[in-house]
């Protein structure tokens, strides 16, 4: 006889097991990415570093702009810059290997029965896991040079609201993938464009007043914002928060409906 037990019983192995499958491919996506690499996780450090000295060369020696401590936060361009490009790589990095997950494992979907939807999750796990080891050193300096705040503790907030909006997308760009397979090549495109409409290389007020409603129609530019907020102003703009989490609610939930709609179709289209 199938008894409440029973029934809790199977629910909380299921789970379980859930879990520890999710554990294995973020572990698989997080070894794949740098197998037979001799520099290994240093990647993640010397890809940001590089794109650090480029544009600080730009900005800072051929054009001489200034950041405004009022206006940025913070008068280094450096930690102006990181602030944005770590967030950043971890969500572009996410939308990239997500895009085609499921394409890539179409063994596992057309042979055996599992969780299909841990696929999109574990990518975006293992890209903000990896994206982690910037942030270590970057707080790090920030402590070294005096600069931190209680406001610090609030810092998982954005990110975790950040997380939920990059599964959102994930989800949803990995279903329709499956389908329409230059989804990876449009992806691309998008977030070059998006990276230079979000503020990461300059800061709101040095859009001109008529354009900056653009940018705030960029939801990527809420959570950067917060994260600086946390850092730097050692404040929280309770109005940036709100926006975040509903924009992240929402669009996570769009995210998983449109997974699970469009993924009973997925075996007879890989």
């Amino acid at each position: 006889m199938l008894t409440f037990f029973n029934i809790k019983t199977k629910n909380a192995f299921r789970y379980t097991n859930n879990i520890n499958l999710l554990i294995q491919f973020i572990r698989r996506d997080i070894y794949s990415q740098y197998a037979g690499s001799i520099a290994g996780l240093l990647w993640t450090i010397i890809t940001p570093l590089s794109q650090l000295l480029v544009y600080s060369f730009l900005f800072s020696i051929v054009f001489k702009i200034r950041m405004s401590k009022i206006d940025a936060g913070t008068d280094s361009f450096m930690l102006f810059f990181l602030s944005g490009l770590l967030p950043w790589t971890a969500f572009s990095d996410a939308l990239s290997k997500s895009t085609g997950i499921i394409i890539q494992n179409s063994n596992l979907i057309t042979k055996v029965a599992f969780p299909v939807g841990l696929l999109p999750i574990s990518t975006v796990c293992s890209s903000f896991i990896l994206a982690g080891s910037g942030w270590i050193l970057f707080l790090i300096w920030l402590l070294w040079n005096g600069s931190s705040s209680i406001y610090w503790l609030l810092l998982p907030l954005p990110v975790i609201f950040f997380f939920m909006f990059t599964l959102g997308l994930a989800w949803i760009l990995s279903s329709i993938c499956v389908y329409l397979r230059d989804t990876q090549q449009i992806l691309a495109v998008i977030l070059n464009l998006w990276f230079y409409f979000t503020p990461i290389l300059y800061p709101l007020p040095m859009v001109p007043s008529s354009m900056q409603w653009a940018i705030k129609l960029n939801p990527v530019y809420y959570f950067i914002e917060l994260v600086r907020d946390v850092l730097f102003r050692h404040t929280l703009s309770w109005t940036n928060l709100f926006i975040s989490a509903v924009i992240s609610a929402i669009l996570i939930t769009l995210g998983f409906i449109c997974f699970k709609h469009l993924r009973g179709g997925f075996a007879d289209v890989v």
